[in-house]
């Protein structure tokens, strides 16, 4: 019988931002300052950056049905978020069912559309990994196609050998080229991801 994912986890580097997974006091405010501070920023920037954490947070808690890991990247010069990434534990190790969840990503984004998309592999310690990468229209009203805002976004699962569930991961960039290459960087940075799996008793 397949064991289950008890622990989960990605080793990453200080570019990235871990958000607390508990709503302590001031957790968004100290993070936000300690950013700013860090990378020299306008401190006047901080009350935003402040409200783009909470909300980076609580577009989140609608992925996976267990415990969602969340972390941000930041632009220094801003410093504002510019791409976040959720890793969350899947109910099922059905690479079919997760290949067929792709085809519906954009409808789970208000007022978009797909503009482009691609599915790849790949191998990570943890086993193996597939995935879609999008290019995600943001089409404000009024406005014609070719204005429209193009988000960057990379859906992608591991699925550990003798696991009845899979780790999947989404990393959204706010802005197109801010990744060189979305789907080699999501695949590298899954070399790190750490799992353990427990056999059912």
């Amino acid at each position: 019988m397949a064991g289950s994912i008890v622990e989960y986890g990605l080793d990453l580097d200080d570019t990235w931002y871990v958000l607390p997974t508990t709503d302590g006091a001031g957790w968004a405010e100290e993070l936000a300052a300690r950013i700013v501070a860090g990378t020299g920023g306008d401190p006047g920037l901080t009350s935003l950056l402040e409200q783009q954490l909470r909300d980076v947070r609580s577009s989140a808690e609608v992925y996976g049905t267990g415990r969602v890991q969340v972390a941000v990247l930041v632009d220094e010069t801003s410093p504002l978020v510019t791409a976040m990434l959720t890793l969350t534990v899947r109910a099922d190790a059905d690479v079919d069912v997760f290949r067929a969840e792709l085809d519906a990503v954009a409808d789970q984004v208000e007022d978009a559309q797909v503009m482009g998309r691609q599915d790849f592999e790949g191998e990570a310690p943890a086993g193996p990994v597939h995935g879609g990468q999008f290019l995600i229209g943001h089409l404000q009203t009024g406005l014609e196609a070719g204005n429209a805002h193009l988000e960057e976004r990379v859906h992608a699962a591991v699925f550990p050998p003798g696991a009845a569930n899979a780790v999947e991961v989404m990393v959204v960039a706010a802005n197109v080229g801010l990744f060189e290459d979305l789907p080699t960087t999501v695949v590298d940075l899954l070399q790190t991801l750490s799992v353990r799996v427990e056999e059912a008793s």
